[in-house]
């Protein structure tokens, strides 16, 4: 897992020309004004997911996972915490490849997603999205799928 800031992103484009196109959308885009939905980024390797939801008290999180794809999270409004745990640490379900989703349970840590900052989150890395920090909020939200 790798969180920073996205006016720093351009150190990440040595991970290959995919990351690049993800990073230049999420710099050029108002995403404010997309509707909530699936958008190619230049293919099918990478896509963004624009989502906009009321975030969620943590005993309402549940722990996923993807072996097909890179999650590049970021929040454009509001904010969030997102549980993070290596896989080792955590259950695994069984997979749903149709779905590249991996139910997970256990424990791990949790960062904060505010406006300008990005995680990055590898095969390896459980994640529990879309927490309140304190209070439910509204949050628009874009994930990019990374193909690996």
């Amino acid at each position: 897992m790798v969180k920073d800031l996205l006016s720093l992103a351009d150190r990440y484009r040595a991970l290959g020309p995919r990351f690049g196109r993800a990073f230049d959308f999420a710099r050029s885009t108002d995403f404010s004004a997309l509707a909530d939905g699936t958008y190619p980024v230049g293919g099918d390797d990478v896509r963004a997911l624009v989502q906009r939801y009321t975030s969620k008290p943590a005993h309402e999180g549940r722990w996923e996972a993807h072996r097909a794809h890179i999650d590049l999270q970021m929040v454009v409004e509001g904010e969030e915490h997102i549980g993070v745990a290596p896989l080792a640490r955590l259950t695994a379900e069984p997979y749903d490849a149709d779905r590249d989703l991996l139910w997970l349970t256990g424990d791990g840590d949790r960062v904060t997603l505010r406006p300008g900052e990005f995680v990055l989150l590898w095969p390896e890395d459980g994640h529990m999205p879309g927490l309140a920090i304190a209070e439910p909020e509204p949050v628009l939200k874009v994930v990019f799928k990374i193909a690996v």
